[in-house]
């Protein structure tokens, strides 16, 4: 046999989810015409792939960057994922999905797009079929799984804002429109509960959206309502169930009251105090599975993690979350509140790296940590941070670090990360202004301490196991 290219020696892993072996690859034009031993074959090049890993290509599981493949200039945008191997990624995370949105819900869908693209999208679609269909017609860099977001469906219903819980009629119309996304060709749905409007959801209404996505018999995915042993969200006693951890059990009865298979995003453990729950929370997570609740988890290789500055904020100022950073005795309330759920999970405003502030005033300030930005701005630190969430109308992007672990101390990172049940992911933020997550330059290519297998070896068969039916 003849071939064009001969990968010799490589350690093969297959995405089957088999063991990794030694095998040859032949490569004719754009296939692969056979593995295994192949010495005898004859190739018009022949690289030695000793002590390298062939794989198929890597699937993101938990992307954000739908929102950058429908430009003209996607390809540029995502070379940093094509250049690790990825040729895969699913969108539409945490509740934010590029549709479906109403006249009344657009501006807000434009605004919001802010925190993953330099410039608001011109959106030319209003469902997901009107999406996807501009992905096909447009072309793609990688292809795209889709999930829609319960937060871009609630919005477009009720409003970005609207903290109750939905009428029988505006519950109806949500889950028309999700029916309609999935049928469309989304794979699932997401919620994302640590932001607005998700933040608003109760149970009834997330059991629904389990619902939604099990009727279809498509995925459940949820960022969680909190990622930390105390929050302000929750008024139940953190002892002996951290707050976090009841997060997860929230959302796995959500899963089970919605017959739903639930992928639980990102699992992390923010602040010092909270990286001992990591235990705990692994230990809930099974104990579900092995009671028939078909559920996973995916997390970043990185001790920090990228989302909105407005995340720091409980629901209940949300509605008017300006208005009271912007009132000086407002704000010493929120200053006295965060610094006490602050000091009980052990994460502070320095902590918090800005990525690009989003805001004319403050974008000189991109890469710093927050407290030291306020020092350069002759500001105090919780005034700086305040008036930087009101400048950028919501829409800065920060580096929270503390995630799961930091400067050395992993042991809650690489547990999770070695966790069979775990998928590896970028959640990251890839944009061409301001400081970048490295997790959209090094998530896929190393081998994990504490990981049995590489990398790839959980992309490429956990994930396709969890659509496989």
């Amino acid at each position: 046999m003849e071939c064009d290219l001969r990968l010799a020696d490589a350690t093969l892993i297959d995405g089957t989810g088999a063991p990794a072996r030694r095998a040859d690859v032949a490569v004719r034009g754009a296939e692969i015409v056979a593995v295994g031993d192949l010495t005898d074959v004859q190739a018009q090049r022949t690289f030695d792939c000793a002590g390298r890993v062939v794989a198929p290509g890597f699937i993101d599981v938990h992307s954000h960057s739908d929102w950058l493949v429908p430009g003209a200039d996607a390809g540029a945008k995502v070379e940093p994922f094509l250049r690790q191997g990825m040729t895969t990624l699913v969108g539409g995370n945490c509740g934010f999905s590029p549709a479906p949105f109403s006249e009344a819900s657009r501006r807000s869908q434009s605004e919001s797009s802010r925190l993953i693209v330099d410039e608001p999208l011109e959106l030319q679609w209003h469902d997901m079929a009107g999406f996807l269909d501009a992905l096909d017609q447009d072309g793609v860099p990688l292809n795209v799984v889709e999930l829609v977001g319960h937060g871009a469906i609630r919005s477009a219903v009720m409003g970005h804002l609207e903290a109750r819980a939905p009428r029988a009629d505006e519950l109806a119309e949500m889950e028309r429109l999700a029916a309609e996304s999935l049928d469309a060709g989304c794979a699932g749905v997401s919620t994302g509960l640590g932001y607005a409007p998700g933040i608003f959801a109760q149970a009834e209404e997330l059991a629904a959206v389990a619902g939604w996505a099990a009727r279809a018999d498509k995925l459940f995915t949820s960022h969680v309502r909190a990622y930390s042993r105390v929050s302000p969200v929750y008024t139940t006693d953190p002892e002996p169930v951290p707050h976090n951890v009841q997060a997860l059990q929230e959302v796995m009865r959500a899963a089970r009251a919605g017959g739903a298979r639930l992928q639980l995003s990102h699992l992390i453990f923010v602040g010092r105090r909270t990286w001992p729950s990591c235990r705990q929370a692994l230990a809930e997570i099974e104990r579900e599975r092995e009671a028939g609740l078909d559920v996973a988890f995916d997390a970043f290789p990185y001790t920090a993690g990228n989302t909105t500055a407005a995340v720091l904020f409980p629901p209940e100022m949300l509605p008017h979350l300006e208005s009271i950073l912007a009132d000086p005795e407002a704000l010493e309330g929120v200053k006295a509140l965060g610094r006490s759920v602050f000091e009980q999970i052990g994460f502070y405003l320095e902590d918090v790296q800005i990525m690009h502030a989003n805001a004319p005033a403050f974008d000189a300030y991109d890469g710093f940590f927050v407290g030291d930005a306020a020092k350069r701005a002759g500001m105090d630190t919780w005034e700086f941070y305040a008036r930087m969430v009101i400048e950028s109308r919501r829409q800065a992007r920060v580096l929270n670090h503390t995630y799961s672990g930091h400067d050395g101390e992993e042991d809650a990172l690489r547990s999770v990360l070695a966790h069979p049940l775990c998928t590896i992911e970028t959640d990251t933020i890839l944009t061409e202004r301001g400081h970048q997550n490295p997790a959209s330059y090094g998530t896929f290519p190393p081998r994990f301490p504490g990981c049995s297998t590489p990398t790839c070896a959980r992309v490429s068969s956990g994930w396709r196991r969890r659509f496989a039916r």
